[in-house]
C-alpha cells in the first residue's frame, strides 16, 4: 500500500469526534516526489454503509472511525467521525487537539499503469492518475512538511464566543458553521468588516 502527505484542511470538528476537510489534496508535490492528480481515486475499500476507514498510522489493526468522501477540484473531501468509545481513538483525539499528532496521510493501491513520471517545477516526480483508495491515517509526521491538522476543537467554544458579541444560539450556530454568508440576512448594527475582524480575534483566541 503506497502513501502519500497532502496539506489538510479541517473545516470544522466538535466535541463528538466529527470533522471535514480535506483529506488530500490534488497537484500537490510532496517530499518523496509523489503527486495525485484530480480525480485519481477510481476506486475504494469502503465498509458496508460506503465510508472510507480512517486508522492510526496506516495500521488497519486499529481503526479508529469512518467519513463520507468526495472528490472535487481541490481534493479528498471527507466529513469523518471518530470512533470516540474505543480508548486509543480517545487517546490520539486528544493529542490532535493537543497538536501532537497533527498530520493525516492517504493509503491506496496503484492501479494498473496508473502513474508516470513527469518533470514538474524542476523535480522528477512520480504523477498518480489511478488509483485505489483503501483509508487515511492520523499520523505525527508526513512526507509532506505543511500536511498538518489546521484545527481540532470544539465548535461549541467558538459558538459560545460568538454568543458573547450578542448573536443568538442559533446565529452563532450558522455562522460558526457556515461562515459569513449564513448571516447576509441577518438585522443589527455589525457590519461584515466589523464581523470579519471579530472572527478573526476569535480564532487566534482559540488557536491551541
Amino acid at each position: 500500500m503506497d502513501r502519500i502527505v497532502a496539506p489538510i484542511e479541517i473545516k470544522s470538528a466538535d466535541d463528538d469526534g466529527t470533522f471535514t476537510g480535506y483529506a488530500a489534496v490534488f497537484g500537490n508535490i510532496d517530499l518523496g516526489y509523489d503527486v495525485i492528480e484530480p480525480g485519481a481515486f477510481k476506486s475504494a475499500k469502503t465498509t458496508r454503509d460506503g465510508m472510507l476507514r480512517i486508522a492510526i498510522g496506516h495500521n488497519l489493526t486499529q481503526l479508529a472511525g469512518k467519513a463520507k468522501f468526495e472528490q472535487d477540484d481541490h481534493g479528498l473531501r471527507v466529513e469523518a467521525k471518530l470512533s470516540l468509545g474505543v480508548s486509543y481513538v480517545r487517546d490520539n483525539y486528544q493529542l490532535m487537539k493537543d497538536g501532537v499528532l497533527d498530520g493525516l496521510s492517504v493509503g491506496f493501491n496503484i492501479l494498473r499503469d496508473g502513474a508516470d513520471y513527469e518533470e514538474r517545477s524542476g523535480k522528477h516526480v512520480r504523477v498518480i492518475k489511478a488509483a485505489e483508495l483503501w483509508e487515511f491515517s492520523l499520523v505525527p509526521f508526513g512526507m509532506n512538511p505543511a500536511a498538518l491538522v489546521d484545527s481540532v476543537k470544539s465548535i461549541r467554544d467558538f459558538e459560545a464566543q460568538l454568543r458573547s458579541l450578542g448573536y443568538s444560539q442559533t446565529e452563532a450556530k450558522a455562522l460558526a458553521s457556515g461562515g459569513f454568508k449564513s448571516l447576509a440576512h441577518r438585522d443589527g448594527d455589525l457590519d461584515s468588516g466589523t464581523l470579519e475582524d471579530a472572527l478573526s480575534n476569535l480564532r487566534q483566541s482559540l488557536t491551541w
